[in-house]
């Protein structure tokens, strides 16, 4: 539990040295396209999901300081290793840890990326754009892993784009049961008139 409480204090130091930045860039954005208050919710889950994202990416791209050499821990293209080395540590040795951080930390992380981008654009309700966005956002962490003293695993790829998945089919639920909640969400688009 220790691990747990120390990523997500990493985290929220991150998050809370990029946040000003964050809302200093959407403010600039909207002095720019013009001020709509029905867009304020919109603008919300666009500060949520950019501080998702750098928390995310302090604990997964940030090189972290130690005695560890770079390359030392390799690169996994073993399918499924995860699950067998979960197991066993489970069974085994009685040791849950690697099933919290390497098993549901790797869903958990990626499960707002699903639930945030169909929720803030429209054109990202389709299951497979926030899936494949969610692969495409593991896939790079992995590439960045590789020349830190981190391992790249080709198992985060699948339990990352599970995450984003199950992030999907919540907000597909939340959808269904509040259809104006998420609606308020979206981005309203300026209508042109012609004169």
């Amino acid at each position: 539990m220790y691990v747990i409480i120390n990523y997500l204090d990493d985290m929220i130091f991150f998050i809370g040295i990029a946040f000003p930045l964050i809302v200093i860039w959407r403010l600039l954005r909207w002095k720019k396209r013009g001020f709509q208050l029905k867009e304020i919710l919109h603008e919300l889950g666009i500060l949520v999901f950019f501080s998702v994202l750098v928390g995310l990416f302090s604990q997964t791209i940030i090189p972290k300081t130690g005695d560890v050499p770079a390359y030392t821990t390799g690169v996994n293209l073993e399918l499924f290793r995860v699950v067998e080395e979960t197991y066993k540590a489970i069974v085994y040795l009685g040791f849950w840890q690697p099933f919290y951080i390497n098993f549901l930390g790797n869903i958990i992380l990626f499960m707002p990326i699903g639930f945030l981008l169909p929720l803030l654009f429209k054109r990202m309700e389709f299951f497979i754009f926030p899936v494949v966005v969610g692969l495409c956002i593991s896939l790079f962490i992995e590439i960045m892993q590789i020349p830190q003293s981190r391992s790249s695993d080709v198992d985060d790829l699948w339990l990352n784009t599970l995450g984003a998945w199950l992030g999907y089919i919540c907000y597909y639920f939340v959808r269904k049961a509040f259809p104006s909640f998420t609606n308020a969400f979206k981005r309203i688009k300026k209508q042109v008139y012609e004169t």
